[in-house]
């Protein structure tokens, strides 16, 4: 049986698209390791067929950062072997989507809650004491709803 890469090389149409995949993939590479690293994760190579690279940034700051950053970006592709007459940059929210990792859900625990409560019942019947018995009582719901712990 042929190997899935033999298969690949034997049809033009294929072979055309594995040898760009590993262009693209190269670039890709030496895109991240010629910008800085706060950068780079949220930066892909969109197009690199035609003269001028297109890269897409996960987000408006991130497209800004990439285009001060264009001029020796191209200048180290370049030296890599990776011609390109200029870099368009393309906001792509899908690529923030994909990269961002999820903050943690804040939240209170029974001791802390029990705190603020105690906490409240010294200040009287102040806002901020009535605030603070609002922020214990929904750690008890969350605690009889079983969503927690």
């Amino acid at each position: 049986m042929r190997r899935f890469h033999q298969v690949l090389k034997g049809e033009p149409t294929l072979d055309d698209l594995l040898q760009r995949h590993r262009r693209e993939a190269a670039l890709q590479d030496r895109v991240h390791r010629a910008l800085p690293p706060a950068l780079a994760k949220y930066v892909a190579v969109i197009d690199a067929r035609s003269a001028e690279l297109e890269l897409g940034a996960a987000s408006g700051a991130a497209a800004a950062m990439l285009r001060q950053h264009a001029p020796e970006l191209r200048s180290a592709l370049a030296r890599e072997g990776f011609q390109f007459t200029g870099i368009r940059v393309r906001v792509q929210a899908r690529l923030a989507h994909e990269s961002l990792p999820k903050s943690p859900k804040k939240q209170l625990d029974s001791a802390s809650a029990a705190t603020i409560l105690t906490l409240a019942g010294e200040l009287g019947e102040s806002p901020l004491a009535q605030a603070l018995r609002r922020l214990a009582k929904m750690r008890a719901r969350t605690d009889s709803d079983g969503r927690d712990e």
